[in-house]
């Protein structure tokens, strides 16, 4: 089955391209996806393959039905880009102000496409049914729980979820996939500090929310050090602070953005309670006030240890068993790919895209690029993640 992969990947290679090619002209950002999908439905519709639209905004879930029987695996590919201003100069470099794909999402939803094309050649060779999930918003809202709620995982029920993300940390034909913790989860906090103004002379008439920030902000970096076990990992990120108008007037708010992730749902308990309680003993000291709007974001992604072994024998095939990364540390960004796995089996998988690691391709940076080779072992690897699970 893999040299017939192959054979079709090569096949399709050029119009695959050519789709990731006008996807990167035209970045839209979360929620925005119309173009893209219009571009995706176009080839589903030219082949025949048949899909819904209009999930979770711009969403789309195809599916390709082989013989009778068999199981349902799900394949995911988000569409969105990010508000950075292309400096690559490529040809075909977005012709958007302000736009552009700027972490590979481009390539993941040709190669989804570029899959679909593969395994619907192939649908009289396999039984069962794979769900092809064009998502869109994975950077910031989230597609991922949205489209779940409109009823993706039934209608058949989906017994198994798969994802891949092109990664610049790791070298062009390898691919890291671990079992267990594989990216951390993340919340979200926007804090206010609330003091009384006054003149920068005299500070004893004012309650100065600055300093309540930045006691905070020293104080908050002790959670994981001292609260967290040392062989537990997790992050508190003051992103975002603003305060004042002036250099002698002292404010009467500072306001603070920050992110918490964490790979355990202990230790989120943990960083949340935390957060609260040192702006609250902040506020307390210097006699002030606060208001925190915590938000949870993204579930830790864990990898199925069944489902990794499926999705390491399918690259194994196509990059060599000795290309394949078996563990690693958990990365700490975060991934919408997680409320999938928090609902079925599934891995995620990190295929590299970098020709040099002391010169890493760099995510969400002005200058990110990739060689559209790895298109190619990114939509074999797409189809034979579904055909193992299928006959396995």
């Amino acid at each position: 089955m893999q040299e017939l992969v192959g054979i079709l990947a090569k096949k399709y290679y050029p119009k695959i391209v050519e789709l990731r090619h006008q996807i990167h002209m035209h970045p839209e950002l979360e929620f925005e996806e119309e173009n893209t999908a219009h571009l995706v439905c176009k080839i589903l519709d030219e082949y025949k393959i048949s899909y819904e639209r209009n999930i979770a905004k711009t969403g789309i879930l195809a599916s390709i039905k082989g013989k009778d029987g068999g199981k349902c695996v799900l394949l995911r590919a988000d569409m969105d880009a990010l508000a950075v201003q292309e400096k690559t100069g490529l040809s075909y470099a977005s012709k958007i102000e302000g736009k552009m794909h700027a972490c590979g999402h481009d390539g993941h939803t040709a190669a989804l496409v570029g899959a679909g094309l593969i395994l619907n050649e192939l649908k009289d060779k396999f039984k069962g049914t794979i769900k092809l999930m064009f998502q869109p918003a994975e950077e910031g809202s989230g597609g991922a729980k949205p489209m779940i709620e409109s009823g993706i995982l039934e209608n058949p029920k989906v017994d198994a979820v798969f994802g891949c993300h092109l990664w610049g940390p790791l070298l062009e034909n390898t691919a890291q996939i671990v079992s267990g913790e594989m990216m951390a989860g993340v919340d979200v906090f926007d804090l206010e500090f609330i003091g009384k103004g006054g003149h920068g002379a005299h500070p004893h008439t004012t309650i100065d929310p600055i300093v309540m920030a930045a006691k905070f902000i020293s104080d908050i970096q002790c959670v994981v050090s001292r609260r967290l076990k040392p062989v537990d990992a997790g992050v508190i990120t003051i992103g975002k602070i603003s305060a004042g108008t002036t250099f002698n007037v002292i404010a009467d708010s500072a306001f603070l953005k920050g992110t918490a992730r964490f790979l355990s749902e202990e230790n989120q308990k943990i960083l949340q309670n935390s957060i609260e309680n040192i702006a609250k003993a902040v506020a307390f000291e210097f006699g002030g006030d606060f208001k925190l709007d915590y938000k949870r974001e993204y579930p830790p992604l864990i990898n199925d240890e069944s489902a990794a072994k499926i999705a390491r024998k399918a690259f194994a095939k196509i990059l060599g068993e000795e290309n394949i990364i078996h563990t690693a540390k958990p990365d700490m960004g975060a991934e919408d790919f997680s409320f999938l796995t928090r609902e079925r089996k599934g891995a995620y998988v990190f295929l590299g895209i970098s020709k040099d690691l002391k010169n890493p391709t760099l995510h969400h940076s002005s200058t990110f690029c990739w060689d559209d080779k790895n298109l190619n072992v990114l939509m074999q690897g797409d189809a034979m993640m579904a055909l193992e699970f299928l006959q396995n």
